[in-house]
């Protein structure tokens, strides 16, 4: 199985998802590092400022506290975010929040911010010239909490912010590429042939080239296309003169003839009238501007005027189609000679609706295809590989299915014999066209076989 062409769009939206997620993330690294950084230096301001706040009214009251052992600063019951205690150099605890431990904070006397373990942040200072400390705490838990919710604050935000610009950003993206697919359906439309054909003005500066380019391009082709067209138009027009000419002269010579040169000069008639034949589609074809005329083309009474030396030809009833008749009658005569060139005496023909327009199917009762062969020429069909792979027969009839927006093929017959399918499409419905008068009555579609 192929692997599938990358998508611009998609390989750019997954980019910019990726890079926003990896911006959000890094930017809530270093964020999260910052905000843990100055959480800290909040809190340990905190301490600094309860602490210088309790020691100006502890000692504003000293007298009146009763310091002790074990006391107990009165109050209310309540939630303590900081707690507080009065040292003596003992490390005996004169009074403390009713939150504090009865030991003291910390067994230190370092003046300044302790660490106790995991479990207080500690702010050493002095209470008073007898060597009592002050110490003012808050549990790790506060402490890690309060980063904690920072921190998820943080990264849910950058989260948030990278996720919104990866989506508008995604969203930028798809609409600086609509320009782009609108250029690739004016191109998928552009028929360059076409008298004026001309694509619109792309809605992006980048585009422009490209659309110059495609222009330019059509143009050239337009003027090579015209250039083959009138080359074979004038060579077949060429060829017609001294082919009736030359038609003309074997008919003579054959009714002058003795009896033993009759059958020689019997095949060279037949020779020059399916070289006449050939010459006739390839100026059909190939007429200047080549478009297809739609009209109700009786096949009954298109195939009675192509008549085929040895072969017949029969056609079951209702066989009206929708197409160009001269176009068709070209790709009938060269399937028809076909058939006789390659040992079939009889073909039979029927035409059968589809929902995308008729299927025209012709069987002979030739010594058919090999599968190998037949294969082979379906793939050269299907893919316009006619040289080397086919004769002008089946080239031309190939040609004027594509015409008509259809299509040639090589179906494995169910009996002997060889079986053509000329699929033929619709004519583009003129504006106000009900839908149903469209399929010129078509009853639905049908297998490959037709």
């Amino acid at each position: 199985m192929a692997e599938a062409t990358p998508s611009i769009r998609t390989r750019l939206s997954h980019t910019l998802v990726l890079v926003s997620l990896v911006w959000g993330v890094a930017v809530a690294a270093v964020v999260t590092a910052v905000v843990r950084h100055e959480v800290d230096e909040i809190m340990d301001a905190t301490l600094r400022e309860a602490s210088q706040i309790l020691h100006a009214l502890l000692q504003s009251n000293v007298t009146s506290l009763s310091l002790g052992v074990g006391r107990v600063m009165p109050a209310p019951p309540h939630k303590e975010e900081l707690v507080w205690q009065i040292v003596d150099p003992q490390q005996g605890v004169l009074l403390r929040s009713h939150e504090a431990p009865p030991a003291a904070l910390t067994a230190t006397a370092h003046r300044g911010i302790v660490d106790v373990d995991a479990t207080w942040r500690v702010l050493v200072s002095e209470f008073d010239m007898r060597g009592r400390l002050l110490m003012v705490a808050q549990t790790g838990n506060e402490r890690r909490e309060a980063k904690l919710e920072a921190t998820q604050y943080t990264v849910g935000g950058a989260l948030v912010v990278g996720v919104l610009c990866a989506w508008w950003l995604r969203r930028r993206v798809r609409r600086e590429l609509q320009p782009l697919s609108v250029l690739s359906q004016a191109v998928a439309q552009f028929d360059p042939l076409q008298p004026g054909a001309a694509l619109p003005d792309p809605h992006r500066q980048e585009l422009q080239p490209v659309s110059d380019a495609i222009t330019l391009l059509g143009a050239r082709l337009a003027s090579r296309v015209a250039h083959e067209r009138a080359f074979s138009a004038h060579a077949a027009h060429a060829l017609r003169t001294p082919l009736a000419g030359m038609m003309a002269q074997l008919a003579a010579a054959q009714r002058a003839s003795p009896p033993e040169a009759q059958p020689m000069l019997q095949l060279a008639r037949q020779a020059a009238d399916r070289l006449r034949r050939v010459v006739s589609a390839i100026l059909t074809l190939f007429r200047s501007g080549t478009q297809v005329k739609w009209q109700r083309v009786q096949l009954a009474d298109l195939m009675s005027q192509l008549s085929v030396e040895n072969l017949t030809v029969t056609v079951e009833p209702s066989s009206e189609v929708m197409a160009d008749p001269d176009l068709l009658a070209a790709a009938m005569a060269n399937l028809l000679d076909n058939a006789v060139r390659h040992g079939a005496a009889r073909v039979h023909i029927r035409v059968q609706r589809e929902s995308a327009g008729t299927c025209i199917r012709l069987q002979d009762d030739g010594p058919g295809i090999e599968d190998e062969r037949r294969a082979l020429l379906q793939q050269a069909l299907s893919e316009q590989n006619y040289q080397g792979q086919m004769g002008m027969g089946l080239m031309l009839a190939d040609l004027v299915a594509r015409a008509h927006g259809g299509t040639l093929g090589l179906p494995r017959p169910s009996a002997g014999g060889c079986v053509v399918l000329l699929r033929l499409g619709l004519p583009a419905p003129a504006a106000g066209t009900p839908a149903a008068d469209r399929t010129d009555g078509s009853t639905g579609g049908s297998d490959a076989s037709c």
